[in-house]
């Protein structure tokens, strides 16, 4: 309201705002400002998650900072989004405590007067009023949008569609209504007037779930700029490297096994020659760092290039060996040069060696293809068995199902061709869950966690699709059970308990009353892997435009 001297004319009209905030008040009833509570809960979870990524990205990026020299420029690009991201955060929640001060706070920490339209009326829609904060809400949101944006386009190492999504990832934004005037198109006044404390306070909420997601997501694709490449690998070979490739009777088999990934994205170029190995330095682990030039290569003379690896050359009695290296374009410029050695012994028909091939993690759930050769031995006569689990042949190669999480050990063994047995080798694997999905509508990538999108848009989609980003196996989720809710015109209207994947009749219902500004809540996602577990995965929420 406003003080001073109020002509008569004002007096009416405040007199009819009181009647107007007392029968709204009455028409929020309590099991809707209860639902509030419980989607702000909602939020809030979602919040916790994102915290723990930052704090993850963030540990991981000082144990990656070394890997490369713009390592530390990079991690202070991280902290500016951290600290921005923080700022707002801070305040929204000055702004809260400011709320239950002015609402009231229950000894379990909840709104005493969940109904309460005209505090947060006056604390962050009424210009006029004492306590109005709303601009100041405003411009904090729009100045952090403004800072994240600048970061992510002066951080080096992203292509220009990578700056451009970046920056359409952020649903941080607080701008005025251009198609109305005065005090109704400010974007204060459209989401906070006559709204329930309730319901202002899970919009607060939802506020710093733009911030934090944000903050999660930009910071860990700078993290992903570390280094001299970052391929996603799409293939898997379980390898068995031996020492020698070749052995005399007697003598004692020895071999490493492990898993690796290779990238069908990569065009690479190997070449074998007199390596100058002073060209390249290791890192902390004592593993070679690749050697980068536009025009020098690593090698004393001109080396041989190798036609899709494939390297052959003749055997003598005794020890051989070669020495090489692996080209591949860096984006960020040049070329790298990975180096590779290897000793072969030559000797008389009848040693034995072995290779398998794909990666150095197995999942439960998901067939895990191994590729395993066994040199001389007799074809046929492959010994494979597998500590928990099992393993058996598929085609030209092996395929291991494991069923908990730990360690998997892995043994290979083979016969002759001169009847003797080849000494067992094994390797520990480890054993995890199938990453969580992320929950989208219709499939569309577009369309997951938080966003914005037109009522038609959301309502086509039809429902539910959990997808799983950069796994490297085929895995399917599906939706046994979500809520729903729509926040229109301060009523928050909910459609509980949804069965499988598709809108029900209640959530089409509600999509249909949507108007633009409204929110639309997919809560209490509930999914079944092909571990046959059931999991809670992240809520999302859209702002109708």
């Amino acid at each position: 309201m406003a003080g001073g001297k109020l002509t008569p004319r004002q007096k009416m009209i405040n007199m009819m705002y009181l009647v107007l905030t007392a029968l709204l008040a009455m028409n929020v009833s309590a099991e809707v400002l209860e639902a509030f509570r419980l989607v702000e809960t909602g939020i809030e979870n979602s919040n916790d998650v994102l915290r723990e990524k930052v704090t993850f990205v963030d540990a991981a990026f000082q144990g990656k900072m070394s890997d490369s020299p713009d390592g530390p420029m990079l991690y202070e690009q991280t902290k500016k989004v951290s600290a921005a991201a923080g700022d707002l955060n801070s305040f929204i929640d000055q702004l809260k405590e400011e709320l239950y001060t002015l609402s009231g706070k229950t000894e379990e920490g909840h709104l005493e007067k969940m109904d309460d339209i005209d505090s947060p009326s006056r604390l962050l829609a009424m210009e006029d009023a004492v306590e109005f904060k709303g601009k100041q809400l405003q411009e904090k949101i729009n100045n952090v949008k403004a800072e994240i944006t600048e970061i992510i386009n002066t951080t080096p190492g992203f292509l220009d569609s990578e700056r451009l999504a970046l920056v359409n990832s952020l649903t941080l934004t607080a701008e005025d209504d251009p198609n109305k005037k005065g005090i109704e198109g400010k974007w204060y006044y459209k989401n906070f007037f006559h709204v329930p404390s309730a319901g202002t306070m899970t919009i607060l909420t939802k506020l710093q779930n733009d911030a934090l997601s944000a903050e999660a997501t930009v910071n860990e694709a700078i993290l992903k700029t570390i280094g001299a490449l970052d391929f996603k690998f799409d293939k898997l070979r379980a390898t068995v490297q031996a020492e020698k490739a070749y052995l005399p009777g007697g003598s004692t088999y020895e071999s490493n096994i492990f898993l690796t990934a290779s990238s069908s994205g990569i065009v690479a170029e190997t070449y074998v020659g007199s390596l100058d190995m002073s060209k390249f330095e290791k890192d902390s682990l004592g593993d070679y760092i690749p050697f980068n030039s536009e025009t020098e290569t690593p090698f004393n003379g001109e080396p041989k290039l190798v036609p899709n690896g494939k390297y052959s050359a003749g055997t003598s009695v005794g020890q051989n060996g070669y020495k090489g290296a692996i080209k591949i374009a860096n984006p960020k410029g040049g070329f790298d040069w990975y180096p590779f050695e290897s000793t072969y012994e030559g000797a008389a028909p009848g040693g034995f060696s072995v290779s398998p091939t794909k990666m150095n993690v197995l999942y439960i759930g998901v067939p895990n293809p191994l590729s395993i050769t066994l040199g001389d031995a007799k074809p046929g006569s492959e010994k494979v068995s597998i500590s928990q689990g099992s393993i058996s042949k598929s085609g030209t190669g092996w395929v291991a199902t494991v069923n908990s999480v730990g360690e998997a050990t892995i043994s290979v063994g083979g016969t002759a061709p001169s009847g003797e047995a080849v000494k067992t080798q094994s390797a520990n694997f480890r054993v995890k869950l199938i990453p969580d999905p992320i929950p989208t509508l219709g499939g569309d990538e577009v369309l997951t966690t938080n966003g914005k999108g037109q009522k038609g848009t959301l309502k086509a989609k039809g429902g539910i699709v959990p997808l799983l980003k950069d796994f490297d196996f085929e895995a399917r989720f599906n939706v046994i059970s979500y809520d729903f809710y729509l926040t229109s015109g301060g009523e928050l209207l909910p459609a509980r308990g949804n069965n499988g994947p598709l809108y029900s009749s209640g959530v089409s219902n509600l999509l249909d009353r949507a108007k633009p500004n409204d929110l639309v809540v997919f809560d209490n996602i509930k999914v079944q892997g092909p571990d046959g577990k059931t999991r809670k995965i992240p809520s999302m929420t859209f702002q109708i435009i």
